[in-house]
């Protein structure tokens, strides 16, 4: 994995974030690597692809399948850019999303879901070094100072190990242009068990979105910025390309 990450990309991205965004877009149904309360549309569909340290690669496909449910497949391995053999994941990686509330018709957007997504070298046993949000509800908000930025908020339970208490994850998200849009997600882990080697280290993701053409998003990631040197998955970049569509 590459370790560190880029003085100026970081600096990029956070002088991205004093510009003014747009309002929530169901486009979005993630920050980096957490949920958003956004949702695909009905017959709306994406098809990713995410390129990461150590020749990592991930290919997902997610449908709408009504207004207020999605559902999503993906499965990738590591070394796959470079030279050897790649290490194919153990199994296909799913998620699915169940909007709640619509922003539009209350006060908060609201959705619950599931998603056993990790990234980084799968652990013995299963699971990865960056654990999966398994089990989550989140809420998104646009923010009353403008209508172009929104706030997201939720808690999540891992499936992958045992832990006594879930995670809290807070996000900002907005767009400063009609091409670029940014995000930063910071995840709080509450307490851990024993075997846990996420204990006490939470995860400080930010990334620059670029909407290419219409149909095409770019998004360049940095995450992990303040883990610790003994961190399971340490700091990187990555890069990921969705194309969008309907049926």
């Amino acid at each position: 994995m590459l370790k560190g990450t880029s003085v100026p990309g970081t600096v990029l991205v956070i002088v991205a974030l004093s510009s003014p965004a747009v309002a929530l877009d169901g486009r979005f149904p993630q920050m980096v690597d957490l949920p958003t309360a956004c949702s695909l549309p009905k017959a709306e569909y994406s098809v990713g692809a995410r390129v990461g340290p150590g020749g990592a690669f991930i290919g997902g496909l997610r449908v709408g399948i009504t207004d207020y449910l999605a559902v999503g497949v993906s499965y990738g391995a590591l070394n796959v850019i470079g030279s050897g053999d790649p290490d194919w994941q153990d199994r296909v990686e799913f998620d699915i999303k169940v909007r709640l509330a619509d922003e539009d018709e209350g006060p908060l957007g609201l959705a619950v879901g599931y998603d056993s997504r990790g990234y980084g070298d799968q652990r013995e046993g299963g699971g990865f070094e960056k654990s999966s949000p398994g089990l989550f509800a989140v809420a998104s908000k646009t923010l009353p100072f403008s209508e172009h930025w929104s706030g997201h908020g939720g808690i999540s339970r891992t499936l992958e190990q045992d832990r006594a208490r879930p995670d809290l994850f807070v996000g900002v998200s907005g767009r400063f242009s009609q091409e670029f849009s940014v995000t930063v997600e910071y995840e709080f882990p509450l307490d851990s068990g024993d075997n846990d080697e996420d204990a006490g280290s939470g995860y400080l993701n930010a990334g620059l979105r670029w909407f290419f053409v219409d149909a095409v998003q770019i998004d360049f990631m940095f995450r992990n910025l303040v883990g610790r040197e003994d961190s399971p998955e340490l700091s990187s970049r990555a890069i990921a390309f969705t194309f969008y569509d309907r049926f």
